[in-house]
Parts: C-alpha cells; structure tokens; sequence
C-alpha cells in the first residue's frame, strides 16, 4: 500500500521536521512518497479547486492532487507554528479535493520544542476528518530532544512508534 508523507515546514534543510520526513521515509522506502511543502511550494489556494485541483493548472498542486489520490494511508508531519499546523499544511490540503482523503487512513505527526508540540496533531485531526479521512488514533509527538539534528536521526523509540502505528494503519485499510 502506498504511503504518502506530507512535510508541512516552510524550511528546508534547518527543519526538524523535514528530518522526521525523512527518517519516516526511511522505514517504508519503496511503498512511501514524500511531498515537502518547502520542496514544492503550492500557490494560495482558490475555492474552486477545493472541488477540483486540476482547475489551478499549477503543476505542484496537480501532482500533490495526484499524490493522494493514489495513497491509501497519509502520513501529515507538521511542526507547531504559533500553537498549531502549518498554514502550509492548511494551504496546500485547501488546495484539494475537500473529499481528498476519503477512504484514507491519515496519521498525524507533530513535532516541537516542549509539550505544545501536540497541538498540531489534536488541531489536524478535525481537518482530516472534514476531508473524509479516517484518522487512526495514536498520534505520534516528538520533542527537540528526540531529535539529533547534527546526524539528521530521531530516537529509535520515536521510530518504532511510527512505524507500529503505520503498520497497524495499513493492516486496519486492508481489512
């Protein structure tokens, strides 16, 4: 089953986040594609292409479109910005079908400095939710300390934790 993983840092290379994208890469190599939002930036976003993203004619917000029509499970890392997700995240998932993840299972990553770091998962959910996805129900939350940024690695209980939760998602889409 294929797997997408949605980085919502605006950053590229000095993100925490995106090392977490990476890493969750990693685990899943050849069932999981990776769209971060830094990487491929998406214009703001108009109401009409909520009801259809091939209305925009921008090549990132095609492909992303395209990205998550073909997933089955969305993984969405986002780091807390001013006590929430991204408005990356939200631009590019106004960006999409509102119906986009129908049918998906979608798990939820959040990454921050202290136990704010929460917050972007809680507020996600109702946004996946609203888009017709089914989120599972462990979150997973990482902290600065988790994350060693000088190896570009997160501690390998954080890991197993995602890596059990996508496997337990995948078997739950399967059934």
């Amino acid at each position: 089953m294929k797997i997408l993983v949605i980085g919502g840092s605006s950053r590229r290379e000095e993100s925490r986040s995106n090392i977490v994208v990476d890493e969750v890469k990693k685990l899943f190599l050849e069932e999981a594609a990776v769209w971060k939002i830094a990487e491929k930036p998406l214009p703001l976003a108009e109401h009409a292409w909520h009801k259809n993203p091939s209305l925009s004619g921008d090549k990132f917000v095609i492909e992303l479109a395209r990205e998550i029509e073909t997933s089955g499970i969305i993984i969405l890392v986002s780091p807390i910005y001013n006590g929430s997700y991204t408005a990356h995240i939200k631009n590019a998932l106004d960006c999409m079908d509102g119906a986009a993840f129908f049918g998906k299972t979608v798990v939820l990553v959040s990454v921050g400095s202290d136990s704010t770091a929460i917050l972007p998962a809680l507020h996600l959910q109702d946004v996946a939710r609203t888009m017709g996805g089914f989120v599972y129900p462990r979150f997973t939350v990482i902290n600065q300390r988790q994350i060693n940024f000088e190896n570009r690695t997160i501690d390998d209980d954080i890991l197993n934790r995602i890596e059990n939760i996508v496997s337990s998602a995948i078997k739950l889409n399967n059934t």
